[in-house]
């Protein structure tokens, strides 16, 4: 994942998943847990066209796991 908002710092900030609206940490940055996650590219131009705002572990999973397994997101 990259993410599109990108703290100079990298702080961690704790956010709202704009999908299961669950609170959790985002580092906002390349050493977020996203960065080791491998996400298709169905999913990450799914996420694009819909959020501006990272989703949560759950929910990233969650389309990664339909993505593999060729349903539609």
């Amino acid at each position: 994942m990259s993410h599109a908002i990108e703290h100079e710092s990298g702080t961690p900030e704790v956010v709202t998943c704009p999908m299961c609206g669950n609170a959790f940490t985002c580092a906002r940055a390349s050493t977020c847990w996203c960065s080791t996650r491998k996400v298709p590219a169905e999913v990450r131009e799914y996420l694009a066209e819909r959020y501006e705002r990272c989703v949560c572990s759950n929910c990233l999973d969650r389309l990664t796991e339909k993505a593999n397994a060729g349903e539609k997101l």
